[in-house]
C-alpha cells in the first residue's frame, strides 16, 4: 500500500515572524535604497534635481562660516524631526506605513548631499562627507533606526487592540516606549555634538 502524503497549507506565519524580527533591517534597507535614490537623482537634469543642487549648495556654504553652537543647534533641530514625527505616529493606529518612509527621506537627503559633493568637487567631496558629514549621520542614524522600529511595534499593538480588538493594554507599554526614545533622543544629541565638533574641526580644510 503506498503510504498517504500529507501536505501542508503555507499559511504565511514563517514570513510574518521572519518580517517581525527583521524589521530593523528592513529599515536599515529602506535607509541604504533612499541613499541610492538620492545619488542618483542629484546627477540628472530635471527640476527636483536642480532644487536638490541649490540647497545643498547653499548647505555647504552656511555651514562653512557659522559657529560651533549653530552648527549644533541646526544639527539637532533636523535630527529631531525625524524622531519627533517617529514618536507622533507611534500613538496613530495608521502610522507604520508612513513610520517606514522616515529612514527613507533620510537616506534621500544624505545621498542627494554625497551625491552633489562627488559630482561638483570629486574627491574633495568625498572627504568633506566622510571628515564632517558622515561622524554624525552615523550615531544619528543608528538612534534614528531604533526610533522608528520601536514606533513600528507600538503602532502596530495599537491597531490590533484598537482596530482588531487583540490583546490588552499594557500598563507600562507607553512609558517604556516613551523612556526608550528619550533615550534615543539622547544619542541623537552626541550626533550633533559630534556634527558641531568635526565641522569646527575640519571645515577651515575645505574650500568648497
Amino acid at each position: 500500500m503506498s503510504k498517504s502524503k500529507k501536505y501542508k497549507v503555507y499559511n504565511g506565519k514563517k514570513l510574518k515572524g521572519f518580517y517581525e524580527k527583521s524589521m530593523i533591517f528592513i529599515l536599515l534597507l529602506l535607509f541604504v535604497i533612499g541613499i541610492l535614490m538620492g545619488a542618483l537623482n542629484i546627477n540628472k537634469d530635471n527640476v527636483i534635481a536642480d532644487e536638490l543642487k541649490n540647497t545643498v549648495d547653499a548647505f555647504t556654504q552656511i555651514r562653512g562660516g557659522q559657529g560651533i553652537w549653530k552648527t549644533f543647534a541646526e544639527s539637532f533641530f533636523v535630527n529631531g524631526i525625524f524622531q519627533f514625527v517617529s514618536i507622533f505616529l507611534a500613538f496613530s493606529v495608521i502610522g507604520y506605513p508612513f513610520i517606514l518612509l522616515i529612514p527613507l527621506l533620510k537616506g534621500l537627503g544624505i545621498g542627494a548631499f554625497s551625491g552633489f559633493m562627488y559630482s561638483s568637487f570629486g574627491w574633495t567631496g568625498v572627504g568633506y562627507c566622510l571628515l564632517i558629514i558622515y561622524p554624525g549621520v552615523l550615531i544619528s542614524t543608528f538612534a534614528l533606526i531604533n526610533s522608528c522600529n520601536d514606533s513600528c511595534v507600538y503602532t502596530k499593538n495599537l491597531y490590533l487592540k484598537a482596530i482588531c480588538s487583540k490583546g490588552v493594554y499594557e500598563k507600562d507599554e507607553t512609558r517604556i516606549m516613551l523612556i526608550r526614545q528619550v533615550l534615543y533622543l539622547t544619542v541623537t544629541l552626541v550626533s550633533s555634538i559630534t556634527d558641531s565638533i568635526v565641522a569646527y574641526a575640519f571645515s577651515r580644510f575645505f574650500e568648497i
